[in-house]
């Protein structure tokens, strides 16, 4: 990476204050070849806590999400307009801190603005839109955005096509389209398929991989898969995540974890919790570690003051590997010692 000496000495630089025995996350990472990284908040520049929260992040973390301002109502706010500017702001952050960019996302149903879902339109119409859309904003970035969420959360809780806007009207072939244009405008970014509730082996995650499987088969380039990771201090069934994975990875995809968070109760025993919230993240981080075809772990925030989970589930919060005030919390060091353990086995 570019300029790795240099930010080895600022990473060196910040220990001091964050602990003397203490590595940033990203140096560990690095060690091993793969990434770690955050969604990054909107307009984080401008957060009360700016200055804290950029330096927790450049420290830690060597990849970044911007979690809403490349989507379409953010980007693309009119028919024949583009809004490149608050992306480009997570973008310069990124390059300016040695992270890579992982973009976020070119076809979703939701966050859409109006001028699109307002109005009726036939098959050719909206393909003609998707593309201009898809090759506008990967030109854009082309060179900058390694990583793309081509087509997110297409298939629905059931394991069946979701009825989007752009199945509706176009068809489950808008998916291969949307992969073919995004090669077309950046030949050298990597294209995944992302989406919820397929890390371990059910109807959805079966669809999925039998949905890849055969795009794969008829030369569409999809390169990964991501795995978002939204899940609570119960875990998973770890086994079948592990097959999971290992079934993913045989079809030649690159995974990708892509918006982990641990959710916990708000009531109760916190000390308890945070214990169990440890332990998830600490066997998460062992099945991927073990599997080569992981390439990055992202987690969707970093600090709790920042999480989108307690608008989302009522009840629950703290997800997140750092607390309000940006300290490390017992899951932090959960996966500090699942890394140090793998460089030791190097």
């Amino acid at each position: 990476m570019k300029g790795l000496p240099v930010l080895l000495l600022f990473l060196i630089g910040c220990v001091s204050s964050f602990g003397s025995q203490d590595v940033p996350l990203r140096v560990l990472a690095e060690k091993l070849n793969i990434h770690i990284g955050f969604a990054s908040r909107n307009n984080f520049w401008s957060l009360p806590d700016a200055e804290k929260y950029m330096e927790a992040a450049k420290r830690e973390f060597n990849i970044l999400t911007p979690e809403n301002q490349m989507k379409w109502d953010t980007i693309h706010p009119e028919r024949s307009r583009y809004n490149f500017e608050p992306a480009e702001r997570h973008v310069e952050f990124a390059l300016e801190n040695d992270m890579i960019v992982h973009g976020h996302t070119l076809v979703w149903h939701n966050q859409l603005p109006g001028w699109l879902t307002d109005q009726e339109w036939s098959k050719e119409e909206l393909l003609n839109v998707l593309e201009d859309h898809i090759k506008t904003v990967v030109s854009h970035f082309r060179g900058r955005v390694k990583i793309w969420d081509v087509v997110n959360e297409a298939v629905s809780d059931s394991g069946t096509y979701r009825e989007s806007i752009w199945y509706k009207t176009i068809g489950p072939e808008y998916i291969e389209k949307a992969f073919i244009w995004a090669r077309e405008a950046d030949p050298d970014a990597i294209l995944i398929y992302n989406d919820y509730s397929i890390e371990e082996i059910n109807a959805k995650s079966n669809f999925v991989y039998n949905m890849i499987k055969d795009l794969k088969e008829k030369g569409v380039p999809i390169d990964g898969i991501g795995f978002q990771m939204h899940i609570d201090y119960r875990g998973l069934n770890y086994e079948s995540f592990r097959k999971n994975l290992e079934r993913f990875a045989e079809l030649g995809l690159q995974i990708y974890i892509t918006e982990m968070d641990v959710r916990i109760p708000l009531s109760g025993s916190e000390e308890y919790y945070l214990k169990k919230q440890a332990e998830v993240y600490k066997r998460i981080f062992e099945i991927c570690l073990d599997n080569p075809a992981v390439r990055a772990i992202q987690f969707w925030g970093f600090t709790d003051k920042y999480s989108w989970v307690p608008g989302f589930f009522k009840g629950y919060g703290k997800a997140l590997i750092f607390d309000e005030n940006y300290n490390p919390k017992p899951c932090y060091y959960a996966i500090k010692e699942v890394m140090e353990e793998k460089l030791k086995e190097k």
